[in-house]
């Protein structure tokens, strides 16, 4: 949840920046790079968990066929 109000007070800063005039496309890829690489490393944690329950199982992702 904590991540969700990150978000919208960011967006919120980018508004501002907007209403102000400041808004560059820099802040944007500032913005966009940051959710990026949390999406990456938490998808990242996402299959190490998953090759640590199911690893060498018919369940694992990274399954030998």
């Amino acid at each position: 949840m904590n991540d969700v109000l990150e978000f919208i007070d960011e967006l919120k800063e980018l508004e501002a920046l907007y209403q102000s005039g400041e808004l560059r496309e820099f802040d944007f890829a500032l913005k966009i790079n940051k959710y990026q690489r949390m999406f990456e490393e938490f998808e990242r944690g996402m299959e190490q968990q998953n090759e640590l329950f199911f690893g060498g199982t018919p369940f694992s992702i990274h399954r030998e066929v």
